[in-house]
């Protein structure tokens, strides 16, 4: 009787440790919320607008023009 009560808690082991094996193989392959990669493209400036140039415009510069 206990080797059958041993040869059932072995067989229940095993069943066990591979339930748990497909249980975290499955997790491993669903894939995770990752952050993304900066795209600098996505940020592009093309130069000062107008405003900028209306602060910064230089008033001696604009008569030797």
């Amino acid at each position: 009787m206990t080797q059958l009560l041993s040869n059932w808690a072995a067989a229940l082991a095993r069943a066990a440790v591979k339930l748990w094996k497909g249980v975290t193989t499955a997790c491993q392959a669903i894939p995770t919320d990752q952050p993304r990669h900066y795209e600098p493209e996505l940020y592009y400036m093309r130069g000062p607008g107008p405003k900028w140039r209306e602060k910064h415009a230089c008033k001696d510069n604009s008569a030797g023009r």
